[in-house]
């Protein structure tokens, strides 16, 4: 067996987000104000960023391309991961404000690039905004003072860190024949690599766009193979143009 079919350090399950519900955070009614706009501005702005997208046919041609010489199992192997972490990153950027979140360079969220196992990402209070805003003026705390004093970290499990996920695409990219997807695989780990050196956000956003495409637009058909279970086909149809196959 090759390095590139292990099986035991794929994405397998969507692990990103807060699962705690029941508890407020001090900033929760201004993230999901700024979240909701964000999806709003963002998604008008991408409308076009991509251009035309590729049509069923052109994306059945380009995929017997990039998947040409690559056994069965190399190519679901591929295109399972891939599909995780794009349902991964989909999600946090949909229901947990990650782009909003990441702009801070100082965020507990960095930690899902940063560290692995047991990570915060968060803090919780147990009270309601008003009285945590009450108490924040009564003794003049900063936000992260109030968090540290009256607050509950928010711990969950990372199985990614972005070095382990660096290694995996690294891995799946070693049964790749085809120049142009090792291309688009390996501007993955450059971004993702990035993304942890310098806790930029435009990183993030550079790793969701390529996954996106890669997904959708190359591995499976979105609007078909994903379109019958959802109401929503807006984001399905959007189309970044990132991916190097279509852009020779």
């Amino acid at each position: 067996m090759t390095a590139c079919q292990g099986e035991d350090n794929d994405v397998t399950e969507v692990v990103t987000g807060n699962d705690s519900q029941a508890d407020f955070t001090v900033e929760m009614t201004e993230e999901l104000e700024d979240s909701e706009e964000r999806i709003r501005d963002t998604s008008a702005a991408n409308e076009t960023s991509g251009g035309i997208a590729p049509t069923k046919e052109q994306v059945l041609a380009a995929r017997e391309i990039v998947l040409d010489g690559m056994t069965t199992e190399q190519t679901e192997r591929l295109t399972e991961n891939i599909k995780v972490a794009n349902i991964q990153m989909e999600q946090a950027y949909l229901y947990d404000n990650i782009f909003g979140k990441l702009e801070d360079k100082n965020s507990l969220y960095w930690n899902y690039f940063d560290q692995k196992g047991d990570i915060q990402i968060d803090w919780t209070y147990e009270g309601d905004y008003f009285t945590a805003k009450e108490i924040q003026e009564k003794e003049n705390l900063t936000k992260d003072e109030f968090y540290r004093k009256y607050g509950t970290p928010v711990i969950v499990y990372n199985r990614f860190d972005a070095d382990n996920f660096i290694d995996l695409i690294a891995e799946l990219r070693e049964c790749v024949q085809n120049e142009q997807l090792r291309e688009d695989l390996q501007n993955l780990i450059d971004e993702t690599a990035l993304a942890k050196d310098t806790h930029d956000m435009e990183h993030v956003s550079n790793i969701y766009k390529i996954l996106h495409d890669m997904d959708y637009y190359l591995l499976r058909y979105g609007i078909e193979d994903v379109g019958i279970y959802v109401n929503d086909m807006s984001i399905l149809s959007k189309y970044y143009g990132v991916l190097t196959v279509y852009q020779q």
